[in-house]
């Protein structure tokens, strides 16, 4: 019996992993934006913006950070793979990850959401 509601329990979960490993059923869509290769450097990119530097300006910091090119402007067709809202150092960021048509790369973009302060939602001035 334990050896059944076991097998039972593992299938389940598998079946959710297939389920989530299924390409996006929505439409490509044509894009023109900032991605980054990871969310950490999306996340990054989103931060300096946030906190009053230019677009360039920005990228830049997160490629040096990086020590190479992983945040640029990137004009094609993608679908949206995945979106999830995270929180970092007190700001919430809406994530979302792009993949492309031509090659099935993935890719972030994010943008800022609101910043915070404990459990309650409250704009900083």
């Amino acid at each position: 019996m334990l050896t059944k509601l076991t097998l039972a329990a593992m299938a389940g979960l598998f079946l959710q992993v297939e389920a989530v490993k299924q390409p996006p059923t929505a439409p490509p869509q044509k894009l023109n934006a900032i991605l980054c290769q990871t969310e950490a450097q999306a996340i990054a990119l989103a931060a300096a913006k946030s906190a009053g530097k230019t677009e360039p300006i920005a990228i830049n910091l997160v490629n040096k950070a990086s020590a190479g090119e992983v945040c640029g402007r990137y004009i094609g067709y993608a679908v949206v793979d995945s979106e999830k809202t995270t929180s970092h150092k007190g700001t919430l960021f809406m994530l979302a990850s792009l993949r492309f048509v031509e090659d099935g790369k993935l890719a972030w973009t994010t943008s800022w959401v609101a910043p915070f302060q404990g459990a309650k939602l409250e704009r900083r001035t």
